[in-house]
């Protein structure tokens, strides 16, 4: 095989290396994106739980059925 022809080969395969190149990085901000969006939706619920409870301890109402810590 003579040289002309590996560059023809190597300049068809580029566009390729090009599409599989965008569609892995396109995959991948797409996985980090949805961990960042599920991170931020466990930091949100347990922010609400301990307003909640922060909340409700300092309610005059008697909360039924939790202990006193000593």
């Amino acid at each position: 095989m003579e040289i002309w022809q590996i560059l023809i080969i190597c300049l068809l395969l580029l566009p390729a290396f090009y599409l599989a190149n965008y569609i892995i990085v396109k995959k991948l901000v797409g996985q980090k994106k949805q961990r960042e969006d599920l991170m931020e939706r466990a930091v949100a619920i347990s922010v609400a739980r301990r307003m909640a409870s922060r909340k409700d301890k300092y309610s005059p109402e008697p909360r039924f059925g939790s202990r006193k810590k000593r």
